[in-house]
Parts: structure tokens; C-alpha cells; sequence
């Protein structure tokens, strides 16, 4: 069975998702140096990517059930060399890796948020009134008129 096909769309898959990966790397120590616009300038770049790793695992999805069907009498693991199931598990590592440093990058992310939500809202607090219709005053801002 020729399984080259399959290779060449897991090898492309793969390079995607560590593509990923350096630019989210990029991201958590751009953000760490308060470079928030490289972060915003990478975004498209990343959305391409992704699509890109899409089109790669629909391709993959394709070709393992070209393979399946081609040859219903055999077990997929009796289909797939070593080379696939090598490769296979190389994505499945990979994916991992991605899924480890976006959630470092999205805690990162989410700190960064809440330091400039709790900044503004010291600065310009927002209509929080209570029951006595009491509206909370800006403890660094006063407005002399």
C-alpha cells in the first residue's frame, strides 16, 4: 500500500501546528514586553495558518478513508505503516504542545486584561451605583468645572 500521500499531508500538518506554536511562543514574550501591537500584527498570520492546518487535516481525513475504503477487508492499523503511524503520533504530540502554550498564553492573556479593566475602572470607573443610587467616584480623576 502506498501511504506516501498520507505522509506528505502529516508532515504538512505538522509543520503548521509548530508554526503555530513559534508564533504563539512570539506572542507570551511579546506580551510579557508589553509589545501589544506585534501580538495584533501576527493575528492574520495566525488565523492563515490555522486555515492552512484545517485544509491539512481535511486532506488527512480524506486520504485515510480513500485508504479505508480501498481496502475494507483490513484494519486501519494493518493499513498504515510505520512511517503514518509514527507520523500519526507526531501530530498527536504536536497538538499537545500547541494545546500546552495557548493555555499559558490565554492565562497570560487574561491578566493582561484584568490589569487594564482594573486600571481603567481606577481611573474612569464604571456606573456602579447601589441600592442608594450612590455612584462610585474615581479615586485619581476629578473633574473641576
Amino acid at each position: 500500500m502506498n501511504n506516501d500521500t498520507l505522509h506528505s499531508y502529516l508532515e504538512a500538518a505538522i509543520q503548521k501546528l509548530k508554526s503555530l506554536i513559534t508564533f504563539t511562543q512570539d506572542d507570551i514574550e511579546d506580551i510579557k514586553q508589553a509589545k501589544h501591537e506585534a501580538v495584533f500584527e501576527r493575528a492574520s498570520q495566525k488565523v492563515g495558518v490555522i486555515k492552512e492546518f484545517e485544509t491539512s487535516k481535511g486532506l488527512i481525513d480524506r486520504e485515510i478513508l480513500s485508504l479505508t475504503q480501498q481496502y475494507p477487508h483490513l484494519k486501519l492499523a494493518d493499513i498504515l505503516d510505520a512511517k503514518s503511524d509514527n507520523l500519526l503520533g507526531n501530530m498527536r504530540k504536536t497538538l499537545e504542545e500547541l494545546k500546552a502554550i495557548n493555555t499559558h498564553y490565554a492565562r497570560l492573556a487574561f491578566a493582561v486584561g484584568e490589569f487594564y479593566t482594573s486600571m481603567a475602572d481606577k481611573l474612569i470607573p464604571r456606573e456602579k451605583a447601589d441600592y442608594k443610587s450612590k455612584v462610585e467616584q474615581s479615586k485619581l480623576l476629578k473633574i473641576n468645572a
